[in-house]
């Protein structure tokens, strides 16, 4: 395995590890967004069938409409060893959103995995409650800049953030070549419309539930510029509108009966040599 291929596992697998909810293909989202406004948010659209194309905008333009909303989510990703080999890992998570500017995500899985985060604006917490050690850091203020910040800083970007942005047709369909619709499918009990798309270094599928509330219900990524193409799958089971959300559901205080450690603690967890360097002393200290 070459030395660029063992770079691009263990950004994948710190983006896991961090919120251990997504790994998005998007390196800086809200630069992508302006691009793929300006060109027209469809890559290559005369390979782009276009019923597909009105089905992500769709869904976008609905998940846009949210400002407060709930849901859980099923992860399945591969975790790739030092030889090669895929091992399947797995985690439950339940995640709050109050747009523009906070987050809350629990998540519970394989191997004793319990971490909670949580992003207000101004500060991303990270406890991990079975090791009993958190990291406080400052952020920018809103989504976008928070995932950019963390992608740049650590090579994580949580959690399912192409969802999470305001444009989320301009993001997902940046670098597509190709795509078209797949046919029925049933996911978490909801009738869907399944759609794949392809580009250069990643090919991803959508399911998309039919209707007049088009959430997805399944996203699936391959990584095409790893060799052994690991994969990303989540089966979103609830989705939850409520305007209701508290603001104390985003707070960054320190938890009192963990240690504080540095943030690349937690992206140390995949084994990256290339993530500690890039992440030594760069993370903007509480305070």
């Amino acid at each position: 395995m070459d030395t660029r291929q063992t770079s691009v596992i263990n950004r994948y697998m710190t983006a896991v590890l961090f919120v251990g909810l997504s790994v998005s293909h998007s390196l800086a989202q809200e630069d992508i967004a302006q691009r793929a406004s300006t060109e027209g948010g469809q890559g290559n659209a005369s390979l782009i069938d276009a019923e597909a194309a009105k089905r992500v905008n769709a869904m976008s333009a609905h998940l846009s409409k949210q400002k407060r909303f709930r849901f859980a989510v099923d992860i399945m990703y591969d975790a790739v060893e030092a030889d090669g080999q895929k091992i399947q890992l797995a985690r439950t998570s339940n995640v709050e959103v109050r747009r523009p500017n906070g987050l809350r995500a629990e998540s519970r899985g394989d191997r004793g995995w319990h971490k909670l985060s949580t992003y207000d604006g101004s500060h991303f917490l990270i406890h991990d409650q079975a090791q009993k050690v958190y990291s406080r850091v400052a952020t920018p203020p809103t989504f976008g800049k928070f995932f950019e910040f963390l992608f740049e800083k650590y090579g994580a970007s949580p959690p399912l953030a192409d969802f999470l942005m305001e444009d989320v047709h301009a993001v997902l369909m940046d670098g597509a070549e190709s795509g078209g619709m797949l046919g029925d499918a049933v996911v978490a009990g909801k009738d869907c419309d399944h759609i794949a798309f392809s580009g250069e270094l990643l090919d991803w599928q959508v399911w998309i539930q039919k209707g007049d509330q088009p959430w997805p219900r399944k996203f699936v990524v391959t990584y095409k510029d790893v060799a052994v193409r690991p994969q990303f799958m989540a089966v979103i089971r609830e989705w939850q509108a409520d305007s209701g959300i508290s603001d104390d559901r985003f707070v960054t205080a320190a938890p009192g009966d963990a240690t504080k450690v540095e943030l690349d603690r937690f992206g140390d967890e995949a084994g990256g040599d290339d993530v500690k360097e890039d992440a030594q002393g760069n993370a903007r200290e509480e305070g």
